[in-house]
Formats: structure tokens, C-alpha cells, sequence
């Protein structure tokens, strides 16, 4: 939505002369980094946000891999520990 918020502002823009011409390319790098300078930071730092959230989305923390990135190998003998379970009292009540 932003996106095209912006494009739309940067199209109707007044310096880029009549509506039917396309800038050339050093006027659109001297606006995109002179006059809209705020909203490519603003743009860069949403877009380094979605990257960080992504690879923290698709990583593996299940031991094997864990262990595995430690050690450099993937081993047989590894020990997984699973919590105790916890009984109830319940059955020593009746």
C-alpha cells in the first residue's frame, strides 16, 4: 500500500515536466535521493525489518541441527532429554 502511495507521488510529481514524459534516469536517482530521501530510508528500513523476520521464520532449532552447526558432524549418539512427566495426585487420593 505504501509502495504505491509513493509511486503514485513520485509519477504526479511536478518535476518530471507533463504527465506523458518519463524522467530521464538522472532525474529520477537526484529525486529519489535528494527530495524523497526520507522515504527510501523509511522504504530500506521496512524492507531490512521483512528480511530480519524471514530468516528468523525459516530457522531450525531442532537439536540435530543444532548440534550438528557446534560440532561440524551429525552424530548417532546424541542424548535428547525429554521433561519428566508430571503425575497428578489424583490417584493417590482414591
Amino acid at each position: 500500500m505504501f509502495v504505491l502511495l509513493l509511486l503514485k507521488e513520485v509519477n504526479s510529481h511536478s518535476m518530471w515536466g507533463s504527465p506523458g514524459t518519463p524522467p530521464t534516469t538522472i532525474e529520477f536517482a537526484d529525486s529519489i535521493f535528494n527530495e524523497w530521501a526520507f522515504a527510501t530510508v523509511v522504504l530500506g528500513v521496512l524492507l531490512a525489518m521483512a528480511m530480519i523476520g524471514a530468516s528468523y521464520l525459516v530457522r531450525d532449532e531442532r537439536l540435530i541441527n543444532l548440534v550438528w552447526d557446534i560440532r561440524g558432524e551429525v552424530t548417532d549418539n546424541i542424548e535428547i532429554k525429554r521433561p519428566k512427566r508430571i503425575v497428578s495426585d489424583k490417584k493417590e487420593e482414591e
